[in-house]
């Protein structure tokens, strides 16, 4: 507390640039501690990115703290993947194949062989997908497990029990990042749970992994509707139409969005603008209709034709006591004017 009971004011939020740029400069000294404990602020942040988690684990990996550089890549593996900014780090293109990449090395200085293993192959899974890698066959291992855990989600799936299923298909898509049946059936589950904002991320990754399937089209128009942007609904449900013109899942969708952008555009010029501001009823203090009378009688101004209409006002209680207070007050007016006269004559 400050002078007169008054409060200090409160530090501003931290710059995440600022940050960044103390550990870069920490990182150029050499300066492995202190760039991790700027990391470690950075990573304290609200912030929604993999990167700070990702640099963290990299610096940690040079301080030999192997558990934290497992526990940071975990985290980064929870995030949708994206491109390293266009550049290649140690034959890894993608921020998930960075990640496994760190992680397999701290499972291999732990002495964890089988998980260091099991890591890189994850990280050549996701490499070879994009085409960015030659990898053997026996790389792919990995789509075995996220199968396995396909199948578990289906179960799950069709018992209603959607959130076990969510944990499902999630624990497969850290095994195969890149399989599109895996973010289809992620994106159904997260639809029948309400979470449009999420379903509609792993909706738009089936599309770019697999473009020539309608699902993905079909889940993402549907959380659109669902998030009433009718009109970009619309565009995407006909992309799916055009894809498999008979699917009647689609038709019905596409007919069901077109009818509500029609309703909402025939409301919008069918709407008037507001001539006279809706009175208040000053007893209630709410607002009162004001009533448009149509006549049968149209009249021409000015060359321009219109129907005449007549406004309904209420009247309220207290209209009629203030009208009768002002009557009495000048009946009384009148009469004491007519004793001061008496008065005199």
């Amino acid at each position: 507390m400050g002078l007169f009971g008054k409060s200090e004011p409160k530090a501003p939020p931290a710059d995440p640039a600022y940050i960044l740029a103390e550990a870069q400069e920490c990182l150029k000294e050499k300066d492995m501690e202190g760039a991790l404990a700027k990391f470690d602020e950075l990573c304290a942040l609200p912030v929604q990115s993999p990167l700070p988690l990702l640099s963290r684990a990299t610096c940690l990996l040079q301080l030999q703290k192997y558990e934290r550089v497992i526990e940071d890549c975990t985290k980064v593996l929870k995030f949708l993947n994206s491109d390293l900014n266009g550049h290649e780090e140690e034959g890894c293109t993608t921020v998930h194949s960075l990640a496994l990449m760190r992680m397999a090395k701290a499972h291999k200085e732990l002495g964890q062989m089988d998980e260091a293993k099991s890591a890189l192959m994850r990280r050549n899974v996701v490499e070879h997908k994009l085409g960015r890698d030659n990898v053997d066959s026996e790389d792919l291992v990995d789509e075995n497990m996220a199968d396995e855990w396909k199948e578990k989600g289906n179960a799950e799936y069709k018992q209603e029990n959607w959130t076990q299923a969510l944990d499902y298909y999630r624990s497969g898509l850290s095994c195969d990042m890149y399989n599109a049946k895996l973010h289809g059936n992620t994106c159904m589950t997260l639809i029948k749970l309400r979470k449009w904002s999420q379903a509609l991320k792993h909706a738009e990754q089936c599309i770019v992994l697999e473009p020539e399937w309608v699902k993905g089209y079909y889940m993402k128009g549907m959380i659109l509707s669902n998030e009433s942007k009718l009109e970009q609904a619309r565009d995407v449900l006909r992309k799916a139409k055009s894809m498999e013109p008979q699917n009647t899942q689609i038709n019905e969708l596409l007919s069901e969005v077109e009818t509500r952008v029609d309703y909402v555009e025939s409301r919008l010029r069918r709407r008037k603008p507001q001539t006279a501001e809706k009175p208040k009823d000053e007893d209630s203090g709410t607002e009162q209709p004001v009533e448009d009378v149509d006549s049968d009688e149209d009249y021409c101004e000015d060359g321009s034709c219109r129907t005449s209409k007549t406004i309904k006002l209420k009247v309220t209680r207290k209209d009629v006591v203030n009208v009768a207070v002002d009557v009495c007050a000048a009946m009384v007016g009148v009469a004491l004017v007519w004793w001061f006269v008496r008065q005199d004559a």
